[in-house]
């Protein structure tokens, strides 16, 4: 048995810890900006508990940034950058989903360095650009999906390029994660399921992917049995705190597993999706790729995918990897195809060269290595309907 594993990451998980982040922020400074999305902190009333936190433990100033988007882009990157060196910030604040602390994480490294955001994120080449300074962060997530507040990307997308990629270094750390899981009981059942569905390609794709590690596929197979059991309940019972408590407990897990053994196809093709449709959520573009891509898949690793059927109440068959798939992304209302989507028949060629182009470090690692003529085939499938 060998493994490797590194967190650098204060985790402090529970109920009513958003109210702790003064007492813990003022060990970075007495500058913050508050880095979030344009909605929905501010009106679940987070937004406000996090200042009033941070004043009441000394915080001399307060900026916010609330522009950022879903499928967070480069110039929010950018633009927040800027402004935390002309205010010379000594700490950063994610606040909000995985987007929101994504460019929290990305901000830290731009502001603290030369360059542009895109000159760090990853290329199969590698990126332009090495940080070796960064800010302190503090992640706070307010959905349960991604686990960005527990490892070391941020994923942003680049409009004029039409490219989706990562920033992923030791640096890239937050310093504090703070999980409230109350702050996710304000989201509708859609982004429920939706945010669930991201954990849970995580899960699945860091089980099962060829990178050795079995400290992160124990993290994996825990978070897999919490969403089957608790997802659909958290989709079903918006108010159900214990479900959203174990979802949150799950996105963590999750976000550590792809920390440590990362993610694989149905990621890699999913990027090139979002990134020429930003409206398309991240998650309903796995959703769209997972049916085929794990029926693709599941000879590559026969074992894991075995295991993974019979976590989710199957028989221990591969095969049966595919309808465990498909019934969770049908009991949680994610069952679509990239034409119902908005994905054009015609862009398929393209997404399929951006895949290659730019997600062809993440094939080695997939259960079964794919050729340029496999993932086309594979986007036809999820276009069609798998």
């Amino acid at each position: 048995m060998k493994f490797d594993f590194y967190l650098p990451v204060e985790v402090l998980f529970g109920s009513g810890r958003l109210d702790t982040l003064g007492e813990v922020a003022k060990r970075y400074g007495y500058r913050a900006i508050i880095i979030t999305g344009k909605n929905s902190t501010k009106e679940n009333g987070a937004l406000e508990r996090a200042i009033h936190s941070l004043k009441k433990w000394g915080a001399e100033e307060v900026i916010l940034y609330d522009r950022v988007e879903p499928n967070p882009t480069d110039q929010m990157v950018n633009e927040a950058s800027a402004i935390v060196v002309e205010n010379k910030i000594d700490y950063i604040v994610g606040l909000g989903g995985g987007s929101a602390l994504d460019t929290a994480k990305a901000v830290s490294i731009v502001s603290s360095n030369e360059g542009y955001a895109w000159d760090y994120v990853n290329y199969p080449e590698g990126p332009r650009l090495i940080p070796y300074l960064n800010r302190p962060v503090i992640c706070i997530p307010t959905t349960a999906g991604t686990g960005s507040e527990v490892n070391r990307y941020s994923v942003i997308s680049n409009p004029k390029r039409k490219e989706k990629l990562v920033i992923s270094h030791s640096l890239n750390y937050p310093k504090v994660a703070i999980i409230d899981p109350t702050l996710t009981l304000s989201m509708s059942p859609r982004l429920t399921a939706i945010t669930g569905v991201d954990a849970f390609v995580h899960a699945l794709e860091s089980l099962t992917n060829k990178v050795e590690n079995t400290f992160a596929d124990d993290l994996a197979i825990r978070a897999l049995r919490i969403i089957k059991e608790w997802l659909p309940v958290a989709v079903n019972e918006p108010e159900n705190l214990t479900a959203r408590e174990w979802m949150s407990y799950a996105s963590m897990l999750a976000g550590i597993a792809i920390d440590k053994k990362r993610v694989a196809l149905i990621h890699g093709m999913e990027h090139p999706v979002s990134a020429h449709y930003p409206n398309v959520a991240h998650a309903e573009g796995l959703a769209a790729l997972a049916p085929a891509i794990t029926a693709f898949n599941y000879k590559g690793n026969p074992q894991k995918y075995a295991l993974f059927a019979e976590i989710m109440g199957y028989e221990p068959k591969p095969e049966k990897a595919v309808d465990a798939v498909v019934e969770l992304l049908e009991e949680v209302g994610l069952r679509v195809s990239l034409k119902e989507l908005g994905v054009e028949r015609e862009k398929l060629e393209r997404l399929t060269e951006d895949t290659y182009m730019l997600s062809r470090g993440l094939f080695p690692i997939n259960p079964v290595e794919p050729t340029v003529e496999d993932i086309y085939e594979l986007y036809v499938k999820a276009y069609e309907g798998f």
